[in-house]
């Protein structure tokens, strides 16, 4: 809490501190307003055990600085740089950097396992045209993995960590997870604490692009070290064929273990990463056609995927319980949903007045009705209605219009019905008709004169 407080007092009213939303291996990430600009800024703090080694401190405010110059929709901006001595001696600095509402590739990664290599190539493109900014200004990545792109909701990839990345070198090889970089994606030349170059860069995003594609890395220890080792003496194990043999060679000159015989920097990869994105075999390193600065990458239909597919970060404190976080405002609050009425009880009713209406015919067919319906020859009037509207049906059925169809006919449950009923209760009046059966005899009567 004390660091805490000691932060807020060294930004001052510049900026104001919200949330921690990160922590790296090397520095703690705040959420915090920049209530100048009126935007939210990333503030990144080096932890205090980082800042009581000179040099690393010496490197970091170096990489800081210069990172300020930067300028690139595929890098993340770096806004301020702040440090203080308290009274004990002890350096507290941090980089004030865009915030990026989106999602890390490792996070997509661990959700989808690999990505379809048209949204694979798109990625590498956009991280490989970042690099060239970055190499273009002498300065080398050093810790390219999938933690460190960010991939917005626009699908726009940002490589980020750059500056702490390079002062990590100091960095002993046997430290977990910071192995002159992340031991996962490092070169076989810092792996061997050789002098690195932009290619080295190349290398790690290679392995990137391996894993995005084959759905796991190239290599795989116990330990660092031995995944370290691996990068340096083995070669990865070949990508399936459902991966284009344009990609697969794509990847192959990325991960060279020589590093001139690899691309030379961001810029010729971005090259190269396009001829393949258009069905083209990769030129080879230092080639004619990659001596050319590579165009900023155009949004493609694979870029809007891409975003479709990012979940961004939540603003929410994750050690917060659910009931008790705060609502959130803007674009990026899911509107709550409206409130469903029941259906249920008109259903019921439907069905109840369904299973009346078949009890009732299932009754009649079985003669259940005959004492009711059975009248006496005196009133016998209402069932000749009843056999006129039967014949009226009758007439209609069997000589429909021309513009009548089947599909007019179907749903009409009231004419198909009521036939069946209708003869039903005309079986049920033989007797009224027996006293009509003498009026045949009038014409033999008529016969005889």
């Amino acid at each position: 809490m004390a660091t805490d407080q000691a932060l807020q007092q060294m930004l001052g009213d510049d900026y104001r501190l919200q949330w921690v939303v990160g922590q790296g291996g090397m520095s703690t990430v705040w959420l915090a307003d920049d209530l100048r600009h009126q935007r939210e800024v990333a503030i990144k703090v080096l932890r205090p055990e980082f800042s009581d080694n000179n040099e690393f401190l010496s490197r970091f405010r170096n990489e800081a600085l210069a990172s300020e110059n930067i300028h690139s929709a595929n890098v993340v901006e770096t806004y301020d740089y702040r440090e203080t001595t308290d009274t004990s001696g002890r350096t507290l600095c941090c980089i004030v950097m865009e915030y990026v509402r989106g999602e890390s590739l490792a996070d997509m990664l661990s959700r989808k396992g690999s990505l379809d290599e048209r949204l694979a190539l798109d990625v590498l493109e956009q991280a490989a045209h970042g690099l060239s900014i970055i190499h273009r200004m002498g300065l080398v990545h050093r810790d390219i993995k999938p933690g460190n792109l960010l991939i917005t909701e626009s699908g726009q990839v940002k490589i980020t960590d750059f500056g702490i990345a390079k002062a990590a070198e100091a960095v002993p090889l046997t430290r977990t997870g910071m192995v002159v970089g992340t031991a996962q994606y490092v070169s076989p030349e810092q792996a061997q604490g050789r002098d690195v170059s932009a290619a080295t860069d190349v290398y790690s995003l290679g392995v990137v692009g391996y894993e995005m594609l084959a759905g796991h890395r190239p290599f795989s220890g116990d330990t660092s070290v031995s995944v370290a080792i691996a990068h340096i003496n083995q070669a990865p194990p070949a990508l399936p064929t459902t991966v284009s043999a344009q990609a697969r060679e794509l990847i192959g000159i990325a991960l060279r273990k020589d590093p001139s015989q690899r691309f030379a920097d961001g810029n010729e990869f971005a090259l190269a990463i396009s001829a393949v994105r258009m069905g083209k075999r990769p030129p080879q390193p230092k080639s004619v056609q990659l001596q050319r600065v590579a165009p900023q990458p155009p949004r493609t239909a694979s870029t809007q995927l891409l975003g479709q597919v990012a979940q961004p970060t939540t603003v929410v404190p994750a050690h917060v319980p659910p009931q008790q976080r705060p609502p959130m405002q803007g674009r990026y609050a899911a509107p709550a949903p409206a409130p469903r009425k029941s259906s249920a009880p008109a259903v019921m009713l439907v069905l109840l007045l369904g299973a009346i209406v078949a009890g009732v015919v299932w009754a009649a067919s079985q003669g259940m009705f005959d004492s009711l319906l059975n009248p006496k020859p005196s009133t016998s009037k209402p069932p000749v209605v009843v056999t006129v509207e039967e014949t009226t049906v009758e007439e209609y059925t069997p000589e429909p219009t021309p513009e009548y169809t089947p599909e007019q006919e179907q749903p009409s449950p009231t004419r198909t019905t009521s036939p069946s009923i209708l003869e039903k209760l005309s079986d049920l009046l033989p007797e009224p008709e027996q006293p009509e059966q003498p009026e045949p005899a009038t014409p033999e009567a008529g016969e005889t004169p």
